[in-house]
């Protein structure tokens, strides 16, 4: 049985599949599988799976399904890998020679469930490399090689982490019993935060150890189709019910409240009419619904990390109270659907 399956979803993606396949097949470290995973896809991704598979039937296990999204190949690859850790490395990036070795070996040494690395971004028809250290620095610094403790008052500061799934090293029990919805994108976003509430230790390493293809089209950072916000809903939903037993420290929720506030944001420029922008707006305000019960989580860390201005901090405090919430909302839809026709 191998250390680490390396699960790689695929979908139209054959312009970048084999510079992906050749970085995880080109590491330092031996003890692994690569799970690649067709989702469907209509183009020639499957060819070059089979190749790869041909080529290497000790390293890649190839597996061909019906399209049911991003997070229909987590759930079928967590239930069938049989490795104590895993890595999800999307197939339009790539990983540095020894990323497995290094955070394998980060894992090993501390006896940590997950482990969290930096990453480069890299871009279409150009050389150029950004690194970025996976959290928001404007808010929290995160220790080199420090154990963050379940239990630690330093615990709460991972949730400024980056949750897409760059350089995360997963132990495969954090995330067997999460569901993941199928047909929508942004699942990483449920991956990371369940299993993160479900540590009981974490590492932070600051070296770039994946490359992340940051301008691709078609990437959900630049999607603002009604899917994409559908998506994004949906999965924060689930992020904020799968996690209501988890003991979730203020902070959790605090970011879910930013979660909700980044969507409603994005809507602005998502390509719709005014109708279907008001389903979404209706839709969106479930998240609301489910904050509402942890708003003093969210009240005691708010003024800290909050960057909003005065009347914003009044009307999102008063968002989060029953009495005023629902009325609150109406004067957030109504601005809002001031910007589609």
């Amino acid at each position: 049985m191998s250390k680490i399956t390396i699960i790689v979803p695929i979908y139209n993606v054959e312009k970048y599949l084999r510079k992906c396949f050749d970085s995880l097949l080109n590491q330092t470290f031996d003890d692994y599988v690569i799970m690649a995973i067709n989702d469907g896809s209509p183009d020639n991704s499957q060819v070059i799976i089979d190749e790869y598979v041909a080529k290497y039937p000790k390293k890649f296990i190839g597996i061909k399904k019906a399209n049911g999204g991003y997070g229909s190949v987590l759930q079928m690859a967590i239930a069938r890998i049989e490795s104590e850790y895993f890595l999800v490395c999307d197939p339009d990036d790539y990983l540095a020679e020894d990323a497995l070795s290094h955070l394998y070996q980060l894992a090993s040494i501390s006896d940590c469930d997950l482990v969290i690395g930096a990453k480069n971004y890299v871009y279409n028809d150009s050389d150029k490399i950004d690194y970025d250290l996976a959290y928001n620095k404007a808010y929290v610094h995160l220790d080199v090689n420090k154990v963050y403790k379940r239990n630690s008052d330093r615990f709460a500061d991972l949730l400024f982490v980056d949750p897409s799934p760059h350089a995360k090293l997963y132990r495969r029990s954090l995330a067997t019993n999460i569901k993941f919805p199928t047909k929508v994108g942004y699942t990483d976003n449920l991956l990371f935060y369940v299993s993160l509430l479900n540590t009981a230790s974490v590492i932070y390493t600051d070296k770039p150890c994946a490359y992340y293809l940051i301008d691709r089209p078609g990437n959900s950072m630049s999607d603002v189709s009604i899917k994409a916000i559908d998506g994004n809903i949906l999965v924060f939903e689930e992020v904020i019910k799968q996690s209501q037993n988890l003991q979730a420290p203020d902070i959790f929720y605090y970011r879910m409240f930013e979660s909700y506030k980044f969507i409603l944001r994005e809507m602005d420029r998502m390509l719709a009419n005014k109708e279907e922008a008001k389903v979404r707006l209706l839709n969106l305000y479930k998240l609301i619904e489910l904050l509402m019960p942890h708003a003093k989580n969210i009240l005691r860390v708010y003024s800290k990390y909050s960057k909003a201005k005065f009347v914003e901090k009044i009307k999102d405090k008063m968002l989060l109270n029953p009495q005023f919430s629902k009325q609150i909302y109406k004067d957030v839809m109504a601005k809002k659907l001031k910007n589609f026709n």
